[in-house]
């Protein structure tokens, strides 16, 4: 089952500086989570990155899991190091914490398998995964199909996912079943005033209008 993992204010361990672990690392940056990479050495890249504060460092040489011991309840823990055996240990103890665990180019000894990954600026992501049966061909086929992805999702539809953010928040304290919040997003899309500003680039508008039509929906709804 392919998830979306929210990792906000989340704990994740990357065990191994190699290109791995750097892979891995990469996929963290962005999440808002506090990510620690273990290993007992880090290229210039993870230390630009320390240095920025979007990691910490742990200079360690594993001989077995204990180092994990040190901490309480991470999330997540990656074994990225090139001993398989090692990398099993520490999933081993990382679930013991309770934490989802990976293991490279260990599909079976892990939680789960990564996919790869379409990120259109930040706002949607598709993801394509063999379950870990063939992770070169996950990348080339998300090559192919990221050309296609980006010709057909415009612009209008990453302001129209922001803008639905925006109107979920503001409708949640102010319309009382998911059901009509449900109703008044749907309405959004539907709205010839409020997608003409979009394709306008007038997103502030877009939003008073949005506020607006709000009004409208719990003056109706009491």
């Amino acid at each position: 089952m392919i998830v979306d993992l929210n990792l906000k204010d989340k704990h994740a361990i990357v065990i191994g500086g190699g290109t791995e672990g750097v892979r891995k690392v990469n996929a963290l940056l962005g999440q808002g989570c506090k990510i620690t990479v273990i290993s007992n050495r880090f290229n210039k890249y993870l230390r630009d990155q320390e240095k920025a504060g979007k990691i910490e460092t742990v200079k360690a040489t594993l001989k077995d899991a204990d180092i994990l011991d040190y901490y309480e309840r991470p999330f997540l823990v990656l074994a990225s190091t090139d001993d398989r055996e090692l990398n099993r240990r520490l999933c081993q103890k990382g679930r013991e914490k309770g934490a989802f665990v990976y293991s490279v180019d260990d599909p079976p000894y892990s939680d789960f398998s990564y996919a790869s990954v379409i990120n259109i600026e930040g706002v949607m992501q598709v993801a394509i995964s063999t379950s870990g049966k063939s992770p070169i061909m996950a990348r080339q086929v998300r090559i192919r199909a990221e050309r296609v992805l980006r010709r057909i999702i415009k612009k209008t539809d990453i302001e129209n996912a922001k803008l639905q953010e925006f109107a979920r928040n503001a409708a949640k304290p102010k319309l009382k079943t998911v059901e009509q919040r449900k109703e008044f997003l749907y309405s959004l899309i539907r709205n010839v005033r409020i997608q003409n500003l979009i394709k306008e680039d007038r997103i502030d508008d877009a939003k008073r209008a949005t506020l607006e039509l709000l009004q409208e929906w719990v003056r109706k709804s009491k």
